[in-house]
């Protein structure tokens, strides 16, 4: 019997903007995955979380989400309420769904470059398939981080996606200096920034 194909897509979400959906929709395309699952952090490790709290962050997301069905929204790493670490959350899930569903854990363009860095960063691949956004131009470097690990670098996935230069980072950025996000985000994620003033916004 074939395995249910499910993807969970972590991150801080701080705020979930438009190249986080895009990538999330090109992934479930590509690889035929039934549902994904998005999982604000708590705590990103080595990263400390400003301008948005865990709710809102959450809030953010499930509005950003809703209009699509095959996308849905978990609060386990911020019921947590600790630092968020990968393997905890795959190990949860993985537990919980059971085996006969296949993980697909998916981030940014950086996940591939950062993955041996994570905690446990093996067991995570024991677990699941890592999957990496790529220029579809193929011009990140990261044959050296593939190949860090071996056999087991045949579950990592380099995902191409069209090229969409949207950091959160510069998201806080332009809202704190009264800069227009329009096209950055979801328009109801913005009128939920704007109603409750996140990120210092200044209209």
């Amino acid at each position: 019997m074939n395995k249910v194909k499910i993807g969970i897509m972590g991150g801080s979400f701080n705020p979930i903007h438009m190249g986080h959906l895009m990538i999330a929709e090109e992934a479930r395309q590509a690889l035929g995955l039934e549902k994904i699952y998005f999982v604000p952090s708590y705590q990103t490790p080595q990263k400390e979380v400003q301008g948005a709290t865990p709710l809102q962050r959450l809030e953010m997301t499930q509005l950003a989400t809703a209009d699509n069905p095959y996308f849905k929204v978990s609060d386990w790493e911020i019921q947590q309420a600790s630092i968020s670490y990968t393997i905890n959350t795959i190990t949860h899930f993985a537990t919980h769904w059971g085996k006969g569903v296949t993980i697909y854990f998916i981030s940014g363009t950086d996940t591939i470059h950062d993955l041996i860095y994570w905690k446990e960063p093996e067991a995570i691949l024991d677990a699941c398939y890592v999957v990496g956004a790529v220029r579809p131009d193929g011009t990140e470097n990261i044959d050296q981080a593939v190949a860090y690990f071996g056999t087991r670098s045949k579950k990592i996935i380099k995902l191409p996606v069209p090229a969409m230069e949207i950091s959160s980072t510069d998201i806080r950025n332009r809202l704190s200096e009264g800069k227009s996000v329009r096209y950055f985000l979801p328009t109801v994620v913005q009128e939920y920034i704007e109603v409750n003033g996140v990120y210092k916004w200044r209209g």
